[in-house]
């Protein structure tokens, strides 16, 4: 594909993401939220239901195992700000992340990577638009845009791009109290590379299960996600678990939670073989 056609393909998506976007914040001008989920949501601190719009506060350590003929890691802190707006309708959230790598990627006993630095910048604008808490589901949208901030080009994809995604939520599936599924797909894409860099085409497929306990202190997830990289005709999956609890109750604080979340890859052109991560929230 032509630099030109591609970039005139590119301007046709944005214009498409963001006129989907414009027409869903129409729509909830004159839409009302159930009262009995502002009620919930305003109850739950844990910061794991996606769409419970709070300000939210989060950091985060994320340690890899990379998938390479030697040995090789990296290393990513994020931090994350999510704020509602709009009467509550919308959300903003913002991640920048510091990241390391060091990958032996010939197997050799000597390192073809290390560097260190800043990583990409990402931020999302996610609404709800269907809500109806007496048949326990809801429906989200949500775009979310993608910098080529990293200060090293093994730290990031080097593009500009677009992740428009659509889930659903499901309450108490199967009757089961304390719990949600809620299935989402992401499609991601650039319209704008680095010289030297790929395009950027992937589908992501997120299915996480949750629960939580009634008194809202604790809470588990399994969290399984099957990323098709359509550019390098890749595909392979990750699973990630996590526990995590409230903090209140031993630090006399309102909000604060801690959890660990270990992942595992899967499939032959999977990236990584696992990592393991450390979080720790404030919601108010």
């Amino acid at each position: 594909m032509n630099d030109s056609r591609f970039k005139e393909e590119g301007m046709n998506y944005i214009k498409l993401c963001f006129g989907l976007i414009l027409t869903l914040a129409l729509s909830l001008g004159a839409m009302d939220f159930d009262a009995q989920a502002q009620d919930d949501a305003k109850a739950d601190k844990t910061g794991t239901n996606p769409i419970n719009f709070t300000h939210d506060a989060r950091i985060y350590n994320e340690y890899i195992w990379l998938n390479t003929a030697g040995d090789g890691s990296q290393n990513i802190t994020t931090f994350e700000f999510r704020t509602p707006f709009a009467d509550g309708k919308w959300q903003f959230r913002v991640r920048v992340r510091g990241a390391s790598i060091e990958a032996d990627l010939n197997n050799d006993g000597r390192d073809d990577v290390d560097d260190s630095g800043i990583g990409d910048f990402d931020f999302r604008f996610l609404t709800v638009p269907i809500i109806n808490m007496q048949k326990k589901y809801a429906v989200a949208v949500g775009l979310e845009v993608f910098l080529p901030t990293a200060t090293e080009t093994t730290l990031g994809q080097g593009a500009l791009s677009f992740g428009p995604q659509v889930f659903g939520v499901f309450f108490a599936p199967f009757g089961i109290k304390g719990t949600l599924i809620a299935p989402a797909y992401q499609h991601k894409f650039s319209v704008d590379e680095d010289d030297g860099r790929s395009d950027v085409h992937q589908g992501l497929i997120d299915i996480f299960f949750l629960w939580g306990s009634s008194d809202k202190q604790y809470w588990a997830l399994f969290d399984p996600q099957i990323i098709l990289d359509f550019e390098n005709e890749d595909e392979f999956m990750i699973i990630d678990l996590e526990a995590g609890t409230m903090l209140d109750r031993f630090l006399g604080t309102k909000g604060h939670s801690a959890y660990l979340r270990p992942s595992f890859g899967i499939g032959g052109d999977r990236s990584t073989d696992g990592s393991f991560e450390v979080g720790y929230k404030v919601i108010w």
